[in-house]
């Protein structure tokens, strides 16, 4: 018995466009930002792989 394969959702029209244009202002966000070792997601995993004794 073969199991269903679901189509991928994909984006069109104002949806696509409103998609883009927030992953290219987050991505520019990101590169503006000099200190990125202090984000809050860096310092989180850096703990969490520190208790792992991954660093």
């Amino acid at each position: 018995m073969a199991t269903a394969i679901k189509a991928i959702p994909t984006l069109k029209g104002k949806e696509a466009r409103d998609f883009l244009r927030r992953a290219e202002e987050a991505e520019r966000e990101f590169k503006g930002n000099k200190n990125k070792d202090q984000h809050p997601f860096c310092l989180m995993a850096h703990e969490i792989l520190s208790k792992a004794g991954m660093l």
